[in-house]
């Protein structure tokens, strides 16, 4: 027996049962086969030659078959072709298991929301945003209907791990550009102007969470019944503020829950599951708007606003959004080799009257949005100025330094119905606070 069975893989491998595999199930049926043969010998007994010739056949066939199945078990037959079938499973599982080398951070994928959303759930999460994503990086292209010519904006973020960013913003009038830069890393804020070959630097401190806002807490009226409204934290950089991070625009136009409806629930946009909510507005320039929100991060990825005939007035238009992306650090700091630094020694002063000249680019967007809503006061800050939108019936009175204090006093009956402005520089304060006199 042992001769007839040397070479007996080789042998075999050469044979219609080289790609033969016996798993429990085969072996099952093969038991199952000779329990049958052995029970049929017993019922039937053979009667001639050619019976017993077939099963002797049959029983060879199944021995070599157990045979086989045993040998290949015990890594008798195939031991080298199962360890090569093994090396290949491990190497694709160590490719799958993160690199040591030092990459970008790679953050939790986004996972789309398809749940049937409230109007207090949505707004909740338009009013923090900060707290649901990571990072992202984008385009898009806004359009006021005031205003002569048109924004593209791109930029790319990261918030939690190694928080830093980056910004440019192209404004175009009459086939001309003008185009800035901004980045923000390791508490240094950069803006750069390409025309000029300028640029400023300041610092700034990391703010800490002040914690998810409730609807409640983010809108309300002081004692005269004026509207108060509290924003979340958000990086200084104002490039993707409108989109990233709307506060200013959901206080405009979504505190009132009953002058807006969620029109509908599930609409896909550059990949992205958003609700789509539809409202109206009192404004000299348009009397409707539409949002198109996304439901994960409560991110404003498409709006537009519409005069009495239904055309737009006002748009945001988004060609890129990419949510919880790897994002390289390098981009946050910016090559200032050719750039020349502004001089920002000013000495403390208020200008009062029609600012919106003296605005910058990177607060165009939030100061005309502050603009809408005429009973609240809005203060942007850059590059240590304030710009302030003092609300109806107050106007700018002084700022005690050493407290950071910013006091308005009551406007005469001639001037109680407009609103005033204030450009605030050169104060050594880090924050506004507001006192009504």
């Amino acid at each position: 027996m042992e001769n007839r069975l040397e070479n007996l893989k080789e042998k075999m491998d050469e044979t219609i049962l080289k790609d033969v595999y016996f798993d429990d199930k085969q072996y099952q049926k093969v038991l199952n086969s000779i329990k049958k043969s052995k029970f049929r010998k017993l019922v039937f007994p053979l009667k001639n030659k050619f019976n017993t010739v077939l099963s002797a056949s049959v029983v060879s066939l199944m021995f070599l078959g157990i045979t086989y199945f045993v040998g290949t078990q015990l890594n008798l037959f195939n031991g080298p072709e199962v360890k090569q079938a093994n090396e290949r499973k491990e190497n694709m599982q160590e490719s799958l298991e993160p690199s040591n080398e030092k990459t970008a951070y790679i953050p939790s994928k986004q996972e789309e929301n398809y749940d049937e959303m409230t109007k207090e759930e949505i707004l909740t999460k338009m009013i923090n945003t900060v707290d649901y994503f990571e990072t992202a990086i984008g385009e898009f292209k806004s359009f006021s209907g005031g205003d002569p010519g048109y924004t593209v904006i791109e930029y790319a973020i990261s918030l939690k791990n190694q928080p830093g960013g980056y910004g440019k913003r192209t404004y175009t009038e009459n086939g001309k550009n003008e185009t800035f830069y901004e980045y923000y890393k390791d508490g240094t804020v950069w803006n750069l102007m390409e025309q000029t070959h300028t640029y400023s630097q300041m610092s700034y401190s990391e703010g800490s969470s002040s914690g998810t806002l409730k609807i409640e807490e983010a809108f309300s009226k002081d004692n005269e019944g004026i509207n108060v409204t509290k924003y979340r934290e958000r990086p200084p950089i104002g490039s993707a503020n409108e989109t990233l991070f709307p506060y200013e625009i959901a206080s405009n136009y979504t505190r009132d829950l009953s002058k807006w409806e969620i029109e509908k629930q599930n609409e896909e946009l550059l990949g992205h599951n958003t609700l789509v909510i539809k409202g109206t507005k009192n404004h000299r320039d348009f009397q409707t708007f539409r949002f198109w929100v996304d439901k994960d991060t409560g991110i404003l990825v498409k709006y537009e606003t519409y005069n009495s005939a239904g055309d737009v007035v006002d748009y945001l238009y988004p060609s890129k959004l990419e949510i919880n992306v790897p994002i390289a650090i390098e981009q946050f700091t910016p090559n200032l080799d050719g750039y020349i630094i502004d001089d920002l020694s000013e000495k403390p002063g208020i200008t009062t009257g029609n600012i919106d000249k003296l605005i910058p680019e990177e607060l165009k967007a939030q100061w005309e949005e502050a603009k809408k809503n005429p009973n609240e006061t809005a203060i942007l800050s850059w590059n240590n100025k304030w710009y302030i939108h003092v609300k109806r019936g107050y106007l700018v009175d002084y700022i005690d330094e050493e407290k950071g204090i910013l006091y308005f006093a009551k406007a005469s009956a001639a001037k109680s119905l407009f609103n005033f402005h204030a450009l605030v520089e050169g104060y050594n304060v880090e924050t506004l606070k507001m006192v009504y006199e």
